[in-house]
């Protein structure tokens, strides 16, 4: 009975312990790379390698940004959502190599070439964390197992990304307006907070949103029956659909790029490019990115069109959360 208790009362520790941790820090499209000076150049070079996607607002943006760290900082940087430690050239005068020592189990720390120097775990030191530990041999340990984990690792942080932008999203949507979409309209879309409906028509089926600081906008314009059918005709519906919906902005030729993709497992496109205003006496413009699919179930097209103007101030972040939020609509209702 004592060993009952005794148990019961250890899980009570442990669960609320792990209730205790407090949410990671950083942004979502931030990642802290924790090496020494040496390693630095050769580590760069290989996470840029995963990390390198590139999002163009004009200027090209990454879809992440490394920041690199010494080994002293670790402690400051330990409960930041995405982290990872690293060291190449193993001996104890580097910095990078002591610390893992620290981290892992001596038969970790000390592994061989045929061992995977990779090792991942979530939530270790904070909620909503991907920490990682590479501890390579040399160079060649490095390369191999970059290019035998890079897949898996970026899927890692692609989700950490997901998980925590759906969560500052979603934790306050306003259902009022989602469910008057739902009855107006018989599809609906996540509302965040503090966004504002800007226009609502019926007759010209178009739904527009946004939101300030910085200025992002979302609209949905649908048609009955498919109209997608070839290339051709989704690129000239896309091109003509700023002025027609918005009258104030056209898309520019500049980087604008037309893909064939599922969209929630409808069959559709994605378009991304550059946008700019044509009536102000001030100059505007950014990113855009727009997803047009058919969905059979309800026998419409819908166009989900994204914008961001944030002027001398990253964009990329704010563009992969609108489209967490074009990714919530729901086209019909069983």
């Amino acid at each position: 009975m004592k060993i009952y208790r005794l148990t019961i009362f250890l899980l009570l520790i442990l669960a609320l312990s792990c209730n205790s941790k407090k949410n990671s820090l950083g942004f979502d499209d931030e990642i802290r790379v924790v090496c020494s000076q040496l390693d630095e150049p050769l580590v760069r070079r290989y996470l840029s390698s995963i990390f390198n996607d590139t999002l163009f607002t004009p200027q090209p943006e990454p879809a992440y940004k490394l920041i690199f760290n010494r080994p002293s900082d670790f402690n400051d940087l330990k409960k930041y959502a995405h982290l990872i430690i690293v060291a190449v050239n193993r001996n104890d005068s580097n910095s990078g190599f002591r610390l893992i020592k620290k981290l892992l189990p001596e038969h970790q720390s000390y592994n061989s070439k045929d061992d995977n120097s990779l090792y991942l775990d979530r939530d270790l030191y904070a909620k909503d964390q991907v920490f990682v530990v590479i501890n390579a041999v040399d160079e060649e340990h490095l390369n191999y197992q970059f290019n035998r984990n890079k897949e898996l690792l970026h899927a890692h942080f692609d989700q950490q990304f997901n998980n925590r932008t759906n969560r500052f999203l979603f934790k306050d949507s306003q259902e009022y307006e989602e469910n008057k979409l739902k009855i107006d309209f018989s599809w609906n879309i996540k509302v965040p907070w503090g966004w504002e409906v800007l226009k609502r028509d019926g007759k010209k089926n178009l739904f527009w949103m946004g939101a300030e600081y910085p200025y992002r906008w979302l609209s949905v314009h649908w048609e009955e029956g498919n109209i997608i059918t070839d290339q051709l005709t989704v690129g000239q519906k896309l091109w003509k659909s700023s002025e027609n919906h918005f009258k104030s902005i056209s898309f520019n030729e500049f980087k604008f790029n037309l893909e064939k993709i599922y969209f929630n497992r409808h069959p559709g496109w994605r378009c991304t490019g550059i946008w700019s205003s044509i009536d102000s006496l001030e100059a505007k413009g950014g990113p855009f990115q727009s997803f047009i699919f058919y969905d059979n179930k309800s026998d419409r097209t819908f166009h989900i069109n994204t914008l961001v103007y944030n002027p001398g101030k990253s964009k990329a972040a704010y563009i992969r959360q609108l489209e967490y939020i074009a990714k919530s609509i729901k086209t019909s209702f069983d």
